[in-house]
């Protein structure tokens, strides 16, 4: 990543500090794991933002609320997803967030135990707005993100962290998400028989009487 890159990450950051302390350090840490100055990813970032103001949380710290976003894969501004997970705390890496193969920018915020949701939806004329801009313009001719010119990125980040959350998004009254239980969390280890590795317990399958990970059983799943 390039110093004026990382500069420029770095004061688009200071500007979360908008939603209140600690916020520019989030926005600035999601804009620095993201990679790119983009519209997709802040506008991600305000949606969880909404998310948890309209369901009366706080960002998860731990593992009592799960996201299910809306985007998928396969498309543009899919950029959404790393935003929604940075605000809202429900990280890929604790098992908190899926995605809905659906292709829309939106998302379910989920507290587990109670079920009760909240879904937050972008506005039709924002995502109209958005694939008209000059940046989308450009990435569809095949130019990478870090490629497109500041002076035309920064101001989409600008733009959607200045905007009042009731013009960026539809946001539902609290309901009841048919959630299934959660499995329980495995705190056990085995050792593959075949290649040695660690494996959560829960993971491990038994070939002739022998603990192996999936890969080295064969199974496939």
């Amino acid at each position: 990543m390039q110093k004026e890159q990382i500069e420029i990450l770095q004061a688009l950051g200071a500007k979360g500090e908008a939603f209140g302390p600690l916020w520019d350090t989030l926005f600035e840490s999601a804009l620095l794991i993201h990679g790119h100055v983009c519209g997709g990813m802040p506008l991600g970032f305000r949606a969880g933002l909404a998310a948890l103001k309209a369901l009366d949380v706080e960002r998860e710290l731990n593992m009592a609320k799960l996201v299910v976003v809306e985007t998928g894969s396969g498309h543009a501004a899919g950029c959404f997803a790393d935003g929604v997970q940075l605000s809202t705390g429900c990280t890929f890496g604790k098992g908190l967030i899926r995605r809905a193969e659906y292709g829309k920018w939106a998302l379910n915020l989920i507290e587990r135990g109670s079920r009760k949701a909240v879904r937050v939806s972008v506005r039709p004329g924002v995502m109209e707005a958005s694939f008209n801009s000059p940046f989308v313009k450009m990435r569809h001719q095949g130019i990478p993100p870090t490629q497109v010119p500041l002076d035309i990125s920064r101001p989409l980040v600008e733009g959607l962290i200045a905007k009042p959350e009731e013009e960026l998004f539809t946001i539902s009254e609290p309901f009841e998400y048919p959630l299934p239980e959660s499995p329980v969390t495995s705190f056990n280890l085995i050792f593959c028989a075949s290649c040695g590795e660690a494996v959560a317990e829960n993971k491990a399958r038994l070939v002739d009487g022998k603990p192996m990970c999936i890969p080295c059983s064969g199974s496939g799943s």
